[in-house]
């Protein structure tokens, strides 16, 4: 009984927790301004580096040779502002998260990262209870391990009486020219496969004739 408890106990908290989650995702960015969000936004945003006036074209009409001479002037050295800008931009490092937010926004933020964590925590919960759970009922009740111990070894004396009849026979395919039946190994294990579904296939066949005519004698 304290078995059940704890576990409906957990089972609720998950609940709790994972309704939680999923309210925060969906509502949170709704409890802050756009404007909150845009300021955000705009400042993990790298530098605009597009020139607020346009950059200087050498200019092919001039005949003047000072006139050329200052006119490609001016457009090297524009070039070359532009890129110092670019480097220094570059070199320059992003603000992160935590230093343009804070509190509900930082959370809010991160409300995915959130979301997926928590998804991963209930996978691992699952994988852990799938196998958890079984192995307590088990435990706990000596006649079913006999029992699963008893599948367990028919299962496996299934799989082995049917590796023992498979063949590595080359498979004769009329119109087939290619070398994809030539596989010893894949020959076997296609066999095998077969075997065990013919042995099952009986074995349900067998199985339900025993139920009708068990019955009918009862």
């Amino acid at each position: 009984m304290a078995f059940i408890k704890i576990t409906r106990i957990i089972l609720w908290v998950v609940a709790g927790i994972s309704i939680l989650v999923m309210g925060f995702y969906y509502i949170g960015p709704k409890t802050l301004d756009y404007d909150v969000v845009q300021k955000v936004d705009d400042e993990l945003m790298p530098a605009d580096l597009t020139p607020v006036a346009p950059l200087p074209v050498i200019d092919t009409t001039l005949t003047d040779s000072a006139a050329i001479a200052e006119n490609r002037a001016e457009v090297q050295q524009a070039e070359e502002e532009r890129r110092a800008a670019i480097a220094e931009a570059a070199d320059e490092p992003l603000p992160t998260v935590g230093e343009v937010t804070a509190g509900w926004e930082y959370l809010v933020y991160y409300r995915i990262d959130i979301a997926l964590v928590w998804a991963y925590v209930l996978a691992i919960l699952t994988v852990i209870a799938s196998i958890v759970f079984p192995l307590i009922h088990v435990l706990s009740n000596p006649k079913g391990l006999i029992r699963l111990v008893a599948v367990l070894a028919g299962a496996v004396v299934i799989v082995v009486v049917a590796y023992l009849l498979s063949q590595d026979t080359p498979i004769a395919i009329t119109g087939y020219t290619g070398t994809g039946n030539t596989d010893p190994l894949t020959l076997k294990l296609i066999d095998t496969v077969l075997f065990i579904t013919y042995m099952l296939f009986g074995l349900a066949l067998a199985s339900i004739l025993y139920s009708v005519i068990s019955r009918a004698f009862k």
